[in-house]
């Protein structure tokens, strides 16, 4: 079958479980049918469909393109979020803090307004706005090419209760917004660490997206010192951060 081949090619990179899974997710990627329905169906992949399977695994393999590029899109919570270079791919992590921050304070009446400073892809604003509906979602990022992916991402999830605003950090959000929650997954890479990234990082995704000056905390130090002239009285900031810096960050 055509996982097995695409298996001896993974297993260049993976071990020969990785490489099983990600030969599925590939071959479901690409067919947009489920591992059972492609077993039992002996489903049989078209002479176009094995060209995209060989252009996917060598643009992988050969060029460090991440999987997640090159199919498009993954899930986020309950979402689906589209990718595309060089806009941050959501993290796993940032996916499960994102989880246990919900879990957190979905039992709140007070959220009205909520700030999703660094909002890349739109995952974690998106997500937030799912599960607070009566509450409006601003969404800010620096990066017009960020921006417009998500808000392809709230069509693609119907979510409407978000706004999006180019700006660096609180800069041109209009003066007097007050938030009674604001959330962040920030840049918080030391620059010195960029080289030590792998291929598929750093030969894809946007630098200035994952590093910040001073050892990595510039921008966080920055959200956390200007954050409290614009929450509400009973506001929260929630901050993702490497996992060496809480020390510093508190």
């Amino acid at each position: 079958m055509i996982v097995n081949k695409l298996v001896k090619k993974l297993h260049l990179r993976y071990s020969k479980e990785q490489a099983h899974v990600v030969a599925w997710w590939l071959v479901e990627a690409l067919t947009k049918k489920g591992k059972l329905e492609l077993i039992t169906t002996k489903y049989t992949l078209s002479n176009a469909e094995n060209e995209t399977l060989e252009q996917w695994v060598y643009e992988h393999i050969e060029e460090n393109k991440p999987l997640q590029y090159i199919i498009g899109s993954l899930p986020f919570g309950p979402l689906t979020i589209q990718v595309s270079p060089p806009t941050l791919i959501p993290r796993p992590e940032t996916e499960e803090w994102c989880a246990q921050l919900i879990e957190s304070i979905k039992h709140r009446k007070d959220i009205h307004t909520i700030l999703d400073m660094c909002t890349g892809s739109g995952c974690i604003g998106l997500w937030l706005a799912q599960e607070f509906p009566n509450a409006h979602v601003y969404a800010v990022d620096i990066s017009e090419e960020a921006l417009n992916l998500a808000e392809q991402n709230a069509t693609l999830n119907k979510i409407s209760n978000i706004t999006f605003v180019r700006s660096d950090l609180f800069e041109n959000l209009k003066p007097g917004l007050k938030f009674d929650l604001i959330v962040s997954n920030p840049p918080y890479i030391a620059a010195a660490e960029w080289e030590d990234l792998e291929p598929v990082v750093k030969d894809w995704e946007d630098r200035g997206a994952l590093i910040a000056e001073n050892e990595g905390l510039d921008l966080i130090e920055k959200i956390v010192t200007q954050a409290l002239s614009w929450l509400t009285p009973n506001g929260n900031l929630y901050i993702e951060i490497g996992h060496t810096q809480s020390a510093q960050v508190k």
